[in-house]
């Protein structure tokens, strides 16, 4: 075989992985997807206390690390990196969205940073700068067992270089130093004269005890006896510090000699236990507050619990969400954040007793092991403290900011009896603290873990409703007021599980909206309305101004695939987008406006009509209007509600109405039940309703028979029976009355 093939060879055994490292799970995909095409294992983690985590477990070729990452950067993670002798070889790319600046790039090299990539990142040169550093890494492994097999035929002459970075003395087999290296000489801060004949043992501890060192694993390697490693020894300076060191011993035949002697291998590793040491703590503590980490915290609770059955006690677990959080986070940047969980912290810690434990599980959440309770009231009196702590301002960038914080109670043995039992109790509590009004503090109770359980089972069988096709769609009609047509349908979902009573969209979409299923829900939604409409509209049924509507999520807001969905639903049903109405509501908007104005503008400019939902129950302004490609304004049935009842809301009404008119909105009036509420809102020249005053939503079958009834001229045994005769008259009821 050529010595080129065996090279190939050892080139593919090679086992190469590449670490990516970013705070974002998007990039991490993106950059897999890149990484796809280089012949390479790769590995991800969202942080640096999670990459550190990995360095630990696997040898990587390259590390791909952000710069810019919440609690510790990029440059704080490479400084721990280059301080493990593990991993302080491994080239560092930093990728980082920042301006090429030269103090940016001058720092990263300061931490040992090989080379820069640059936001957004081009194909070509990531790839170009992975294969090279892939390259030389396993030009370096080769060139390393090279090396090795180098080292195991040179004899002890050849090993004692004096270039080496380690340090390397020999002793005779007394202990005595017979050579030492530069190396040695520089750490352990003698001169080669004053090595020279010193007995090892004033090296070996600070007191130089001839009989310990006679004692010892290194005695017995000079002895000939065998060949030691150890890593866990100190060697002493003449100036009596010392520093902790890794070395390998081995007896070293001398020629006509009968006792061998030794040679002995060391390196300070002082910044590998600093970097260990600092591993150990992040394993255990949170490294933006200084508390217990999830992890600590389980271990801890389990402890806890275990005392309290052993001595028949009680503890109480509190269960902490800060209230208003995101929107500090928000608002002031994450930075500002990282500033308010490490106060919340600090006051939190000195509301408690020393023998209680503070943790951080993630985010904004806190937890609180309280041991040796007497009764409830002693959890209550913390909690109080605890919430009062958090409601006096904080002082973040010069200003004052507010939050609260919600608190979850649950008691060891009456709430629960293992560890993460009680923590889901307590979790259970603090959402019902929250739905209480926040910044309050709740006991777990029966009750709640009855809820709990109804919610898990709703929302087992929610996520099958789909495959068994249990969802159904009811319309409920849109008229005009002047002539009494149908204008449009608006689909409104209902499920049906098999066998069982209906379910109400209220019971069922706030949690679709929760567990995401809202996304595949709201497109079966839209499919199976439009497929409907198209299908009226083909057999005369409708006319082809009529139009239908669907409402959309606050998560499908979110989805730029949308556009591409409504796309796909259109060609298949073949229905026009003018016919296609989208419902949204300002909430939906308003968590994210940019991004879901600039997707409203491109399902407009496709000729899909936009209509505002519950318009004057949020953000509503005229700026507000304005900025959004509306076509219709559907009025809260609050405001039809009160009709008659205040004249200012009269006048809110009747402005609303006016403002609409004079953006070119049509306005559709929800909730019209009454022959006064319509009557008024003739009077104010409002262009539709909608409302029992109608027609109820009705299944498919109910309104095709009423559109036949429509269209034939004979109607009105379906709309509701209890309308008085008024001056307003409908086509649908004039027919009926011949």
């Amino acid at each position: 075989m050529s010595r080129l093939e065996e090279y190939g060879m050892q080139r593919d055994s090679v086992l190469t992985k590449i670490l990516v490292v970013d705070d974002r799970v998007e990039n991490i995909r993106s950059m897999r997807r890149l990484l796809e095409a280089v012949d390479a294992e790769v590995y991800s983690a969202l942080s640096g206390v999670e990459a550190l985590g990995l360095l630990l477990r696997h040898q990587f070729s390259l590390i791909l690390l952000d710069v810019m990452m919440p609690e510790m950067d990029g440059f704080e993670t490479a400084e721990l990196i280059r301080g493990d002798l593990r991993s302080q070889q491994i080239p560092i790319v930093f990728v980082t969205a920042a301006d090429k600046e030269e103090s940016v790039e001058f720092k990263g090299y300061d931490v040992g940073a090989v080379d820069y990539l640059y936001k957004p990142i081009q194909e070509h040169i990531l790839l170009s700068k992975v294969r090279f550093f892939l390259e030389m890494a396993r030009h370096k492994s080769l060139l390393e067992q090279s090396l090795q097999e180098l080292k195991q035929l040179r004899n002890h002459n050849e090993v004692l270089l004096n270039s080496t970075a380690e340090g390397i003395v020999s002793l005779d087999a007394s202990g005595h130093i017979t050579f030492a290296n530069p190396a040695a000489q520089q750490l352990l801060s003698y001169s080669g004269e004053a090595m020279l004949g010193l007995d090892f043992a004033c090296i070996q501890s600070l007191d130089g005890a001839r009989t310990a060192f006679e004692q010892s694993a290194l005695y017995q390697a000079c002895q000939g006896q065998r060949h030691i490693q150890d890593d866990q020894q100190y060697f002493y300076r003449p100036d009596g510090s010392h520093f902790p060191v890794a070395f390998t011993a081995s007896p070293l035949p001398v020629e006509g000699a009968e006792l061998p002697g030794m040679v002995l291998v060391f390196q300070d590793i002082s910044q590998h236990k600093d970097t260990a040491d600092r591993l150990a703590y992040l394993a255990q503590y949170d490294a933006l507050t200084g508390v217990a980490n999830r992890s600590l915290f389980s271990k801890l609770l389990g402890q806890a619990i275990a005392r309290a059955e052993r001595h028949q006690q009680n503890l109480a677990l509190l269960f902490l969400d800060l209230d208003r959080f995101k929107a500090v986070n928000d608002t002031l940047g994450h930075q500002a954040g990282d500033l308010l969980l490490q106060q919340v912290a600090q006051r939190l810690q000195a509301c408690i007793r020393d023998g209680d434990t503070l943790s951080r599980l993630g985010g904004d959440e806190f937890t609180v092991i309280l041991e040796e309770v007497g009764d409830s009231r002693e959890a209550a009196v913390v909690a109080h403290k605890l919430v009062e702590a958090l409601t006096e301002p904080f002082i973040i960038k010069d200003q004052e900011v507010f939050i609260g914080t919600s608190i979850g109670i649950a008691l060891y043995p009456d709430s629960a009896r293992g560890a993460e039992s009680l923590l889901k109790c307590a979790d259970m509590a603090m959402y019902q603290a929250k739905a209480q009004g926040r910044n309050n503090f709740q006991y777990f109770t029966p009750e709640m873990q009855q809820r709990a359980v109804q919610a898990l089972n709703l929302e087992q069988r929610l996520r099958y409703a789909l495959e068994r096709d249990e969802f159904v769609l009811h319309y409920q009609p849109q008229v005009n007021i002047s002539s009494g047509a149908i204008i449009g349908l608006e689909a409104l979902i209902r499920w049906r599980p098999d066998g069982q009573t209906l379910i109400p969209p209220g019971d069922f979409i706030p949690l679709a909206e929760e567990t995401g299923l809202i996304i595949p829900i709201g497109e079966w939604v839209l499919r199976h309305a439009c497929a409907q409409v198209q299908s009226w509209h083909q057999t005369g049924l409708l006319g082809p101004e009529v139009s239908v509507s669907v409402n959309l999520s606050v998560r499908q807001l979110e989805k730029r695939s949308l556009l591409d969905v409504l796309t796909t639903v259109l060609e298949e049903t073949g229905l026009k987008p003018s016919q296609l109405e989208l419902e949204i509501t300002e909430s939906a908007v308003m968590k994210d406006p940019e991004v879901a104005v600039e997707l409203l503008r491109s399902i407009s400019e496709r000729g899909i009509q936009i209509s505002l939902d519950d318009f004057g129950t949020g953000y509503s302004s005229l700026s507000y209007l304005k900025m959004l490609p509306l076509d219709v304004l559907k009025i809260d049935r609050s405001f039809v509600n009160d009709i008659g009842g205040n004249p200012s809301d009269d006048a809110v009404l009747e402005t609303i109405i006016a403002l609409s008119k004079n953006l070119n909105l049509r306005v559709v009036a929800e909730g019209v039940e009454t022959q006064r509420q319509l009557q008024f809102l003739q009077r104010l020249d409002c262009s539709s309703i909608q409302g029992y005053f109608i027609s109820e939503p009705k299944s498919t079958d109910e309104i095709e028979a009423l559109l036949w009834r429509i269209k034939e001229g004979h109607s009105s045994d379906l709309l509701t029976p209890d309308k008085p005769a008024g001056l307003i008259v409908l086509p649908w009821q004039e027919a009926a009355s011949h």
